[in-house]
Order: C-alpha cells, then sequence, then structure tokens
C-alpha cells in the first residue's frame, strides 16, 4: 500500500494549510461560541485515558448540557465508559440540530467529578461533512439495504460492519506529539467507512477546511479513534488502534462520489472495536431534537468573520487578512464553495 509519511508527503498529495482557515481559530469562548453551545445537545470527545489508549466518545444531554464556567473553561459530564487521564489533551465537536456547521474546542483535561477542560483553542468548522453525510435529513438507509462486508478481529461482530455499512457521519480524534488535541468531522453516504480487509477499515479524505490536523496528528502520534453515528440508532460504534494515510490508486478509486476520486485515504488499524447502546444520545435525544431555528443563529460568515479579527497570529499576512475580513465577502465565498466543491 502506498504510504503518506511525511509532513512534505503529505503537503505534496493535498496542498499545505491555508492561512485563512487557521485564522478562523481563536484561544477563548466567545459569544458565538456561548451562543451555539446553548443550543448543542450533543458533542463528540476525544480524549487519552489511563495508559494512553486513544478514545472517542458521545456526550449529551438537554441543550446547553455543556457549562461555560468562563472564556477559558468548560465543564462536561464524563464518558460513559473510560475516564480521561488528567493534564491530557481533549478535542470537543459539538452538534446543534439542523445546523451544518460544527462548533470544535481543543484544550486540556482538568479537575475530577464532572469534566473541566481548559479552552486552548475554539472554531467554527465548515458544513461540508454534514451535508454530505444528510445527518439531520435521516441520512442512513434501511436496515439491510447496504450489504456489509465481512471483518475479521476486532471486526468479525457482523453488527459491527451492518452498523459502518448503514453510517453517514464519524468523528476522528486525534492528538499530535506535543499534545495538541483533535476531533475532526467526516460525512459522506452511507457506509463510506469501509471495510478494507481483515481488521482494517479506511476513511476518504473529501474536501474541507485543509487545516489536516488530523493527517498531521496521526503522522506524530499513529494511536487514533473514531466514533460512528447512524441516524436514528440509539448506538455508537467506537473503534481504536493505529492509523495511517493511503494514497493507494485501488483503495481511492474504490471510494469515489459523482466521479471524484479522493486524494487519500486515512486506513486505520483496529484493535478496540465498541458498539454499544449510548446513554448520552438519548439524554440528547439528538434525532427526535428540535432543528435549530435559524433566525436564532447567527450567520456563519458572521462568526468566521470575528473570530478571524479576533485570531491573535502574528505576521504581515495574518495582519493584512484581520484588516479585509468582512462577512459579505465570506459569505459568498462559502456558499460558493459549498456548492462547487463538496467532492
Amino acid at each position: 500500500m502506498e504510504r503518506v509519511a511525511s509532513v512534505a508527503d503529505l503537503e505534496g498529495v493535498i496542498g499545505s494549510r491555508p492561512l485563512g482557515a487557521l485564522l478562523k481559530s481563536i484561544d477563548a469562548l466567545d459569544g458565538h461560541c456561548v451562543q451555539l453551545l446553548a443550543l448543542s445537545p450533543c458533542a463528540v470527545l476525544g480524549f487519552r485515558e489511563s495508559g494512553g489508549r486513544p478514545r472517542a466518545a458521545v456526550l449529551g444531554g438537554p441543550p446547553g448540557f455543556a457549562r461555560v464556567e468562563s472564556p477559558g473553561r468548560l465543564r462536561v459530564p464524563l464518558p460513559e465508559s473510560g475516564a480521561p487521564e488528567p493534564g491530557s489533551p481533549a478535542a470537543l465537536l459539538f452538534l446543534v440540530p439542523g445546523l451544518g456547521e460544527t462548533l470544535r474546542i481543543n484544550g486540556r483535561v482538568q479537575g475530577d467529578g464532572d469534566l473541566r477542560i481548559e479552552v486552548e483553542e475554539a472554531f467554527v468548522h465548515c458544513a461540508k461533512a454534514l451535508i454530505r453525510s444528510a445527518l439531520w435529513a435521516g441520512g442512513a438507509p434501511p436496515e439491510g439495504a447496504v450489504k456489509p462486508a465481512a471483518g475479521t478481529g476486532a471486526l468479525a461482530d457482523p453488527e459491527i460492519a451492518a452498523f459502518l455499512a448503514r453510517a453517514p457521519f464519524a468523528v476522528i480524534a486525534s492528538c499530535d506529539a506535543s499534545g495538541g488535541a483533535d476531533a475532526s468531522p467526516k460525512g459522506d453516504p452511507a457506509g463510506f467507512v469501509v471495510l478494507a480487509g481483515g481488521a482494517t477499515v479506511a476513511v476518504p479524505d473529501r474536501p474541507g477546511n485543509r487545516r489536516t490536523d488530523t493527517f498531521h496528528n496521526l503522522l506524530d502520534r499513529p494511536a487514533t479513534a473514531i466514533v460512528a453515528l447512524v441516524p436514528g440508532d440509539g448506538r455508537t460504534l467506537e473503534l481504536s488502534g493505529r492509523a495511517s494515510l493511503s494514497r493507494e490508486p485501488a483503495l481511492l478509486a474504490a471510494m469515489a462520489v459523482h466521479g471524484k476520486v479522493p486524494k487519500l485515504a486515512m486506513v486505520l488499524d483496529v484493535e478496540l472495536a465498541r458498539l454499544a447502546p449510548s446513554a448520552a444520545l438519548a439524554a440528547a435525544d439528538l434525532w427526535k431534537a428540535p432543528r435549530a431555528d435559524r433566525s436564532a443563529l447567527p450567520r456563519m460568515a458572521t462568526v468566521w468573520t470575528d473570530h478571524v479579527k479576533l485570531n491573535k497570529q502574528r505576521g504581515l499576512a495574518a495582519t493584512a487578512m484581520r484588516k479585509l475580513a468582512n462577512a459579505r465577502l465570506i459569505g459568498a465565498a462559502i456558499d460558493r464553495d459549498y456548492e462547487t466543491n463538496l467532492y
């Protein structure tokens, strides 16, 4: 299999990180973040448990279940199984029913009892993963509509293969060598997380915000976890193991959608697989929760513009982009990108 083994190789395939995407990140929770958190009943937490195993778990409750204690601190419930290692990196991806964009918050684990996250980074992610997954439109096919492949080892349970065949949405949790955490959304038609032989799954890379945090992370630390969701299903599927990046032509060609072949895929050698009912999904009532009232939400272009202006990155290019940031222009560019660059 053709592997991508360095940052230079990665950027040779998909390009370098664009400054504009990096400038949408801020180092504390502003009013936009607080507003989105108040509407969110569900999040995916990426964390490392004692012993270093990577985990990805769903958290949930009534909208606003995540409590903002200060611009630099957030409190959320502990995951149902496993506990984050104190002081370790943690990443949260918040879902707002009916909204394509997600709120991502990265930081460090603090405290006992409820889980406190010391915020190091917050940003709003583009909507492409949720658009492709049709997550809020009930994007999963009926049971048995897609014939699942058979796996081995940790993936030998046919229920796991059947769940993967129906899942249109997943979140990948990873961290880098310096302790930076990330929880990245991935979405496509159901079954896009494919069994690639034995106890291995592959996830295609589609156009997005091009931050490529996950890929940079796993080049540092291959230990990675995935949690997959199926609309209407009260279970979650968590997979963890060691990840790598592949540009194997045959694998990528098999992942084409609308004739568009991905440039890259993440391959996970699965060591642990857990398919189980989720009390957090039930508490969030995610699949029946009312869809967000768009009139009560900020315009995403305004959020991104404000966040660019709050970003503290130095340099002439960053300073110029902050001065030129304009919600009308950003909104038009994002709308056009959603329409023409999904694949």
